[in-house]
């Protein structure tokens, strides 16, 4: 079997051109840098290089551009869950027009750049599956798993539009000119059909895993992990206001397929998670980078401003954590700082608490790069000099890689992978969908303990439906922060207007003259969100290109 090694984006096609044109004779002067559509179906090998192409046209959570795609200076400047009750994003940034209140089709850039970069994904998914039935090789596994990534890629982009907008046109086949290009919506549930069918139909060829070099391509894992994710926002309260119970079953049903892999399992260290690469079991899909031909500016543009240059020193600053999100995290013991008896000390606030807040955050007193972060009044990351300190007290360290000391360093980009789909997420899902078929069921239990039992939280039971349904939810909220999914996974609950129609708050903390210190929560911004809010606006220059998508239901 021919080996498909993932080669990064950047140059592939110039590459690919490159050696197919040394076969030629050299008289025959072609360009090097494009390769005709019938070269690259007429070798199997430029095929399998085309499929790479389609992975790099993945958008992800490190890729955003705050100002719109192709403006690539605003790169890695936001994530979609500034948007939400956990993060305070820069003051300048895009995504502040949900937060005001202001969201229309024409001014959220993050939604234009989904609209856009999810069909350019489709359009080459689409093009390599109308062609490579034709593609001539005897090697008839790779053709069938390529035919499968490329169903995979397609319902994968399907997924990420109709969780962000609703139903949205299907397009299966490679339009021509002559077609009719003006597609009408499809509603969600023929969107949510399509893709399980897809994600079906393609886990039949796809392997369950590659070697260390191959990381990135899709495995049945994930193939199966995406019809369980869209099965479950299919079942959610947006999509299926009859509550009807079926749809929870066929989302449970799916994440445990997933579960029989026997493939996957929680990576043991928290932090290194988002870091590490070769044999991690927990990765189920993601986006590759790496040094030095794909990097992220991540570690840069939303790194905790300290000054200290040495250290840490040219960084932009722009990602705050809320003291909404940090109350989130339970005490060690297992119970909500909220309740009764938890242990709880608002003036030793991180004491004693769920592991993953300091894995995930950097707060006063964390160790960050050799350097004791202080985000008090007038501390090295908290100075009125400084315009990018910290606005409400805590810092990003999930994601960060510590490794990066120097500015130049930093500068260079991260080269850590954005995790699409991992196994966390898979047993969350089965809780959630469990919990509301079953009520209260053992095996719901049994997922989200599993994940609890990494962070060293004790295990929950004798919780009613209700009860456990609000602790799945904060159990998402804190394994997953910063992920994206918080940004759907009110929506879906249709819980907008109680999480992200309150003020974001920060913590105030003053050092004393005998080197203790005072902690006060205020807060810091009052947000707006609306109902309509719950899906996002069809952008309105592509309604402008396509007068069928005014045929909104939503």
């Amino acid at each position: 079997m021919t080996s498909l090694k993932y080669k990064w984006a950047i140059g592939a096609f110039m590459l690919a051109s490159l050696t197919y044109s040394c076969k030629d004779d050299v008289l025959d002067i072609k360009p090097t840098d494009f390769v005709s559509d019938a070269a690259v179906f007429s070798d199997i090998n430029l095929t399998s290089q085309f499929v790479t192409n389609i992975y790099s046209s993945l958008l992800s959570g490190f890729e955003r551009r705050d100002a719109g795609l192709g403006q690539d200076w605003s790169v890695g400047f936001g994530l979609l869950d500034m948007a939400t009750d956990d993060i305070e994003g820069h003051a300048s940034l895009n995504v502040n027009s949900i937060q005001n209140g202001d969201l229309n089709p024409s001014n959220f850039n993050f939604s234009i750049e989904m609209w856009q970069a999810n069909y350019i994904v489709i359009r080459k998914a689409n093009t390599l599956l109308a062609r490579i039935d034709a593609v001539p090789t005897t090697d008839s596994n790779l053709k069938a798993r390529l035919k499968a990534e490329g169903k995979f890629l397609r319902a994968f982009a399907y997924q990420e539009l109709i969780k962000a907008f609703g139903g949205v046109p299907l397009i299966t086949t490679e339009q021509k000119v002559s077609d009719d290009l003006f597609v009408p919506r499809s509603s969600f549930e023929e969107c949510v059909n399509f893709i399980v069918k897809e994600c079906d139909e393609a886990a039949v060829d796809l392997p369950p895993g590659y070697s260390d070099i191959e990381l990135g391509h899709a495995t049945k894992g994930a193939a199966l992990a995406l019809k369980a994710r869209v099965l479950l926002y299919y079942a959610s309260p947006l999509h299926n206001p009859g509550n009807d119970t079926g749809r929870w079953k066929r989302a449970a049903d799916a994440a445990k397929d997933v579960m029989n892999l026997n493939v996957y399992e929680l990576y043991p260290n928290y932090y290194r998670l988002f870091l590490d690469k070769a044999g991690n079991k927990e990765v189920i899909f993601a986006k590759k980078y790496g040094r030095p031909g794909r990097t992220h500016e991540t570690a840069w543009k939303l790194g905790m401003s300290i000054q200290a240059p040495a250290v840490i020193g040219g960084v932009w600053g722009a990602f705050h954590a809320t003291q909404n999100l940090v109350d989130s995290y339970e005490m060690k013991n297992g119970m909500l700082i909220s309740e009764p008896g938890s242990g709880y000390e608002p003036q030793n606030p991180y004491a004693n608490r769920d592991s993953r807040l300091d894995q995930s955050l950097l707060r006063n007193g964390s160790q960050w790069k050799g350097v004791t972060v202080e985000t008090f009044e007038g501390g090295n990351a908290n100075m009125a000099s400084n315009g990018d300190r910290t606005k409400t007290g805590y810092g990003l360290k999930k994601m960060m890689d510590e490794k990066y000391v120097t500015a130049d360093q930093v500068y260079q980009g991260g080269d850590n992978d954005w995790l699409f789909m991992r196994y966390a997420e898979v047993l969350l899902n089965y809780a959630e969908a469990q919990n509301e078929f079953s009520p209260a069921h053992s095996t719901a239990f049994d997922a989200l303990n599993e994940v609890r039992r990494r962070a060293g939280q004790p295990a929950l039971q004798g919780l009613s439906q209700a009860q456990l349904r609000e602790r799945i939810r904060n159990e998402r909220r804190v394994e997953l922060s910063f992920e994206e999914h918080r940004f759907f996974d009110v929506r879906r609950w249709k819980q907008g207007s109680i999480y992200f129609n309150q003020p974001v708050k920060r913590m105030k903390i003053v050092k004393n003259s005998n080197g203790t210190f005072t902690y006060t929560v205020e807060n810091l911004e009052n947000r707006i969100y609306k109902e309509n809010f719950n899906l996002l606006p069809i952008p309105q220059i592509e309604r402008e290109r396509n007068p069928k998508l005014e045929q909104n239901d939503y």
